[in-house]
């Protein structure tokens, strides 16, 4: 942001474009805080359902936006120099800010977590030594991380300014973890590029308003070499197994390089951020190893294929699948899609929409306005988890799931008729049978659109086998295709994927996880696995926020657990036993109010019935929860 606004270099036309386009409560809330103005302050807020009612915008009446727009006008003109700017607010400040703009108070822990998001503070989720400098004995721990993608790029900032040694290493040939692997056409985040950042990085100029992959990926690269880690990570490393040596109160990693050349090392500490979408789902189809041309997953996109004119096959109808079906159907002679289970499709606004000089010039001009901005995106993104509960009275009168969620499903249920009811019989194929969120939600990318051309087709009815030359059906008819693209997720149950670990006394997760699937403390941790911190561990999937956030969050948690371990001078840090069977009992009892565990659930739920992805707690609680250690959680030695 420059340090003064000389509005006679700004056209004028730009400047009331930009104030006519504004998101006005943000933009009410930014010239509040600049000038204290209590007629700004006494506007109300209106909660405004969007996409279906799936979320909520928090928003100004009509009546009052060109008194905002004047009011902002005034300030930019009368009140530019930066040297008059005042302060950020303090928590207390803040709060009553946020009520403001939510037209009415937040919860503690909901002013918790927004202050964080608003991000007034350099680093919002910072860590610091107790005595202010670096102790002498921190140089004595050794610290892995393994992964190069947002959590391990999180941990690795957050133990560089701690000052504690670390290095990060990661299987794959470049940065990124998901956004390395997943480089097929037209790749793209699903949520807004304001909720997907990390909050220590201000007003990054992001083109788009939702990232293509290329973008994800370019972002990655600046933050590693603007906060100075690029030499702390290697690639090209996939960890072989991790075990943990008792005498020695250390583990034994084996990483295996790109030429097959094992190495072995002993770091005290071990940081797990391979994450959760790492392992590539192969179907379970006769005949797969058996196709005589090109078959490849999503995650090893095959560059070297031209589409252009051939029979491609895309098997998968998820947020990859239907992602993906639009450009290969532009480019491709025909598309045979094939759908095991139809998915609530959802249209977003500004997606993969340019994003224009006028939201720059706000962003750029207009102090605090970023700030706000990240704000309602993250205050939107948490009404979301309203969707996600039971309501018993509601389905005693007959109702799906809740009023609000079965008013989206109707929503959502138009939405598909409107847009290839024009086709016989094709709504009620792609209609699900499954509440909304009970499986992911998946953007439009024009994947209706996309079953509206001639070259393209769905086939509903389930694979019999793959040929050499194509697929049969379990209508019995064999299609031919010239390549087969597997559309079809990722082994999300199989955590810490391709290492084997052993714990203390031998301790395996194959083991401790035989009853009902993986389970951990918090996400983060697990018994009998001393020294070993994991990010998106099992039910460690919040249920809204941003993912950026997140990792920001878990890597202060590990860095306060590690500033304890290095301060009082102990080795061992070790989450006690009934601490962890207590969590999860109240979790499993927690869980029985979401609609997870619904029929029609994908990997939200694991082999034996049990919701293993997500975590019960509302994302403002859990902040909570990680927001510091509870050190008597944890035994030490």
């Amino acid at each position: 942001m420059p340090s003064t606004i000389d509005v006679a270099a700004f056209d004028p036309a730009l400047v009331r474009r930009a104030l006519d386009m504004a998101s006005m409560n943000v933009l009410r809330m930014a010239i509040h805080q600049l000038t204290g103005d209590p007629e700004l302050a006494a506007i109300p807020t209106i909660e405004s359902p969007i996409r279906g009612g799936a979320l909520v915008a928090y928003a100004t009446p009509p009546e009052y936006q060109q008194l905002i727009k004047d009011k902002a006008l005034e300030w930019v003109e009368n009140h530019h120099r930066r040297d008059l700017l005042p302060p950020p607010p303090s928590r207390a400040e803040a709060a009553t800010l946020m009520a403001i703009f939510a037209g009415k108070p937040l919860s503690e822990n909901d002013e918790r977590f927004g202050y964080e998001e608003l991000a007034f503070e350099d680093y919002p989720r910072d860590v610091r030594w107790s005595g202010g400098s670096v102790p002498p004995n921190a140089d004595k721990f050794d610290i892995m991380i393994v992964g190069a993608g947002i959590s391990g790029i999180a941990a690795a900032i957050q133990l560089k300014r701690l000052g504690i040694p670390f290095h990060v290493y990661d299987r794959n040939p470049d940065i990124g973890g998901t956004w390395c692997t997943n480089d097929y056409p037209d790749a793209r985040v699903d949520t807004s590029s304001y909720l997907y950042q990390f909050k220590f990085e201000k007003n990054y100029p992001w083109s788009e308003f939702f990232a293509a992959r290329n973008e994800s990926m370019k972002y990655l690269n600046y933050v590693i070499d603007k906060y100075g880690v690029r030499d702390d990570i290697t690639l090209g490393m996939e960890m072989v197994s991790a075990e943990w040596l008792e005498p020695e109160r250390c583990w034994e990693v084996v990483l295996r390089g790109r030429d097959g050349a094992e190495t072995v090392h002993r770091p005290h500490i071990l940081i797990s951020a391979a994450g959760l979408f790492n392992k590539p789902k192969r179907p379970d189809i006769s005949g797969l190893d058996g196709f005589h041309g090109p078959i490849f997953h999503t995650t090893e996109w095959d560059r070297s294929l031209d589409v252009s004119g051939k029979r491609i096959a895309l098997i998968g109808t998820g947020s990859t699948g239907s992602q993906l079906a639009p450009i290969v159907a532009e480019q491709a002679g025909f598309l045979g899609i094939y759908q095991r289970t139809p998915e609530w499709v959802m249209a977003f606004e500004n997606y993969k929409q340019p994003i224009g000089p006028e939201l720059r010039w706000l962003f750029d001009n207009i102090p605090y306005y970023w700030n706000w901005y990240c704000f309602s995106a993250h205050l939107t993104g948490q009404s979301m988890q309203g969707l996600q509960y039971h309501d018993p009275e509601w389905q005693a009168t007959g109702g799906i799931v809740s009023e609000r969620n079965d008013k989206v499903r109707g929503v959502l249920r138009d939405y598909i008729r409107g847009k290839v009811g024009s086709i016989p019989g094709l709504a009620e194929r792609l209609t699900p049978d499954h509440a909304p969120l009970v499986r992911r939600l998946v953007v439009d990318n024009g994947f209706y659109d996309a079953l509206l051309r001639d070259n393209v087709e769905l086939y509903s009815g389930g694979i019999d086998r793959i040929t050499p030359t194509g697929i049969r059906g379990e209508d019995g008819v064999e299609r031919p295709f010239d390549a087969i693209v597997l559309g079809t997720g990722f082994a999300t149950p199989e955590y810490f994927w391709p290492t084997r670990y052993r714990g203390r006394n031998g301790a395996t997760f194959d083991d401790l996880w035989l009853k009902d699937g993986a389970r951990s403390y918090l996400g983060i941790t697990v018994p009998d696995f001393p020294n070993f911190f994991i990010f998106y561990g099992p039910n460690g999937s919040p249920r809204s926020g941003g993912f950026y956030s997140w990792a920001e969050i878990w890597a202060r948690y590990i860095g306060q657990a590690l500033v304890h371990m290095i301060e009082q001078g102990h080795e061992v840090m070790e989450v006690k036993q009934k601490v962890f069977e207590d969590y999860n009992a109240g979790m499993d009892e927690a869980m029985k109010n979401l609609i997870w565990e619904m029929g029609g659930a994908s990997y939200y739920v694991n082999e034996h019935g049990r919701s293993g992805i997500f975590m019960p707690w509302e994302t403002q609680d859990y902040h909570q929860m990680v927001a510091k250690v509870n050190v008597d959680d944890f035994q030490f030695d």
